[in-house]
């Protein structure tokens, strides 16, 4: 903030400030909220990186479902920042997450989220 007096009128400047638009308040809400560990987010070794990401269980897969004797098919749906995670995965693209191997299935972006659609067979 700066004064100024021009003939005995005193003129102060205020340094503007960008306002935030809807976007921003998204972005920091996404990181205050939604990764955070106190929250919802758990830390994750994703293809030997770690990142804080949400993992859940598909909730209509109580069981899962055996498709060969001895084998099941599990999904999961990860949730993780693209700017953490670093890459976009594409369909059918390998996964590791916690040592356990996993097909990418599904993958969508929005406001710099991942929703990523997981598969893994587990015996």
């Amino acid at each position: 903030m700066k004064n100024y007096v021009c003939n005995s009128i005193q003129i102060t400047m205020i340094r503007q400030i960008p306002m935030k638009g809807f976007k921003d308040f998204l972005a920091e809400d996404i990181q205050r909220t939604f990764l955070n560990q106190n929250e919802f987010a758990d830390p994750y070794i994703i293809d030997g990186v770690e990142v804080k990401a949400s993992l859940d269980s598909v909730s209509d897969s109580r069981h899962p479902l055996a498709y060969a004797e001895g084998v099941a098919l599990v999904t999961h749906v990860l949730f993780v920042s693209m700017t953490e995670l670093g890459y976009k995965p594409e369909p059918e693209q390998r996964m590791v997450i916690k040592d356990q191997r996993y097909r990418v299935d599904q993958v969508a972006e929005e406001m710099g989220m991942l929703t990523i659609s997981l598969e893994a067979n587990v015996t």
